[in-house]
């Protein structure tokens, strides 16, 4: 698990609010038992009239959070539900360039990049035939601020969104973003544009989908927390797109499972993880994956509240060269095809946007220079640090304790608390309990992961709320630089200034991936779109 399921279970636990992964209500789902409990999708396929399959099914790991944007995560496993029925404004292609979507151009208004504008395709409607217009963009935009979900963090970025034309919307934001086209594709959700009859009364998108995308929500053919099945969408505006009479997702939780699924014909296409991939191979599956994300030790106790020796550079810079990071990432990842060593906060494919080619080897495994620098620090005789884990997030229990291994070595003895789930791990962390914990996290812009990480205000992830003055000051230059080559080399220093304070102890690029069965085409990820489009697959 990486960031965004991560804080999809930290927005709960500290907002309280019910927001379970299953969005059907109880007296729907006993609704629709009744009337599905014996029509059950099990088959991938069913042959249709054509050549081409009519049906489909792919299995999710979990079910959606809610099939309301607003209120849902924008995790890779949500992007399954939402892609469906929603359209983004603007489309996250495979290889992580920007396609028109809901909107056929957009732009900035001034060299600020504080307004940004969006021309709608005037042929948009959402799938009970009302039409997409800027007037119904700038409600959904308006909803997903007061719904407050877990995305809330993405649009608050937009001060202001208005209708200056029938299918023109401007966009005042609150400082200079480069990345605000980015953030309106569907891998943020922001983008994914809800219609009418869900902005005047949000609590329906909990049973139903109001989107323009290509399929909708069929609720007498659904089970809560077991399959959601989508049709067509009549309204949609390019109907070649649309592969299936029928696309089910169903839920399948457990990884072996999901392999029989997929062996066996029941299920087309599904997430899939390292550890599986060799057996997947040998099961004649295809195997795709993407280094999309970075995982390691984040050093919260930057100032030493908790463990004092974490105040200074000098250790933490040691405990990044006392790890190793090749002999981790083979245990972990196995084949270097699912992961890399790495030292640096993102992962290639982010070029121009914080990635550093350079930075990947800053700390090569060195424990002669980690005690010369921790002898340097006053910790000549080592110190112990406390280290929370759980393998829920980032195979966390395994990775802390080869850390302890190599840190031992140097003289530093780690205690490690283990935490069997993402909710028990949640409450000590937010109390300021844990100085650093073992996780992963999805690679994103410098641009965003200062806002969510690195910011005094980034909140889970610099819960103590550090800061340094460099740093504050190249992140500043970061927000204000408007020209691309400027953004490159701001956004690099930021993560050459990053890691050099060693606020973070990476080990390892880590893969996305994905299997599917044979004959099935439009799996399609990089490492910037890692989230599988369900509208590309087909026969």
């Amino acid at each position: 698990m990486t960031i965004r399921r991560f804080l999809q279970a930290w927005f709960q636990d500290r907002t309280g609010m019910a927001l379970k992964r299953v969005g059907f209500g109880a007296v729907l789902l006993a609704a629709v038992v009744a009337v599905t409990a014996c029509g059950t999708t099990t088959s991938a396929t069913t042959g249709g009239s054509g050549n081409e399959p009519s049906e489909i099914t792919i299995a999710a790991v979990s079910p959606p959070l809610s099939l309301d944007p607003a209120k849902n995560s924008n995790t890779a496993e949500s992007q399954e539900y939402m892609d469906l029925a929603y359209e983004p404004l603007i489309k996250l292609e495979p290889d992580g360039s920007l396609g028109p979507g809901l909107a056929s151009s957009w732009k900035y208004l001034d060299n600020s990049q504080t307004t940004f504008q969006l021309n709608l395709r005037s042929n948009a409607k959402f799938s009970d035939g009302s039409p997409v217009t800027a007037k119904q963009v700038v409600a959904s935009l308006n909803h997903e601020k007061s719904a407050g979900g877990p995305v809330a963090v993405y649009v608050n970025t937009i001060k202001s969104a208005t209708a200056t034309g029938p299918h023109m919307v401007e966009l005042k934001l609150i400082r200079p973003n480069p990345t605000i086209a980015f953030i309106l594709t569907q891998r943020f959700l922001i983008g994914d544009i809800v219609g009418p009859k869900g902005t005047k009364n949000p609590e329906s998108l909990g049973t139903t989908t109001d989107g323009a995308g290509p399929y909708m929500l069929d609720p007498s053919q659904t089970v809560a927390g077991d399959h959601y099945t989508f049709v067509p969408n009549p309204h949609y505006f390019e109907p070649k797109a649309v592969h299936f009479k029928k696309f089910t997702v169903r839920v399948i939780e457990n990884p072996q499972a999901t392999l029989s699924a997929l062996q066996s014909g029941q299920v087309a296409f599904a997430k899939g993880s390292p550890q599986l991939a060799e057996a997947a191979k040998s099961r004649d599956l295809n195997v795709t994956s993407a280094l999309s994300s970075w995982y390691g030790a984040f050093i919260l106790d930057r100032d030493g509240e908790v463990d004092p020796a974490l105040a200074s550079p000098l250790v933490r810079q040691a405990l990044n060269y006392a790890t190793d990071r090749k002999g981790i990432t083979q245990t972990i990842f196995g084949s270097s095809e699912f992961g890399k060593p790495t030292s640096e906060p993102t992962v290639a494919g982010y070029e121009n946007e914080g990635y550093v080619p350079e930075l990947e080897d800053h700390y090569p495994y060195d424990p002669s220079k980690a005690k010369e620098l921790l002898a340097k620090a006053g910790y000549g005789n080592g110190f112990t640090v406390t280290i929370g884990a759980s393998e829920a997030f980032g195979e966390g229990v395994q990775v802390a304790q080869a850390l302890a291994s190599d840190w031992g070595k140097v003289g530093v003895k780690v205690d490690i608390k283990q935490y069997p789930s993402i909710e028990a791990i949640l409450p000590p962390w937010s109390e300021k309990k844990l100085p650093i914990v073992i996780g992963g996290y999805d690679a994103q812009p410098m641009y965003i992961f200062s806002e969510q990480a690195l910011a005094p205000t980034a909140g889970l992830f610099n819960i103590w709320e550090a800061s340094e003055p460099k740093l504050t000051s190249l992140i500043e230059k970061g927000y204000a630089a408007t020209r691309p080559a400027q953004q490159g080399a701001a956004w690099a220093a930021v993560t050459k200034q990053v890691v050099e304070l060693g606020w973070f102890v990476p080990y390892a690029a880590g893969a996305t991936v994905y299997f599917s069965v044979s004959g099935l085409e439009g799996v399609e990820i990089s490492p910037v779109a890692f989230g599988q489009n369900p509208n590309l697959l087909h026969y």
